[in-house]
């Protein structure tokens, strides 16, 4: 439940006025989230790709700035992680079929 600024008394946490004063209430993002995009949320996914995926499916509704942030963190993250597994392989193998070629 929420509490009205002006008067204190208990409201509905939906409520847009407090029914004891009349005063309108500020409906903010109960989770105190402003769905802004930030970079810090790309980073987030970036560095833990699973926690930028989860983000993005709990909150594309309720913040989408916030969620397509980190689920294109998320997106970079694993994209980049399946090249330089290519490269290594590419590599690893080049190098090891040369070294066979020359005996």
């Amino acid at each position: 439940m929420a509490f009205c600024s002006n008067c204190g008394k208990e409201i509905n946490a939906n409520a847009a006025v407090c029914l004891n004063c009349g005063a309108a209430v500020n409906n903010q993002n109960s989770q105190g989230i402003k769905d802004t995009g930030s970079f810090g949320w790309g980073v987030l996914g970036f560095m833990i790709p699973v926690a930028g995926l989860l983000l993005w499916l709990l909150w594309s509704d309720s913040s989408p700035n916030n969620a397509r942030s980190a689920g294109i963190g998320a997106l970079v993250s694993t994209i980049l992680s399946v090249v330089f597994v290519i490269l290594w392989f590419v590599l690893f193998f080049g190098l090891a079929f040369s070294s066979f070629m020359y005996y």
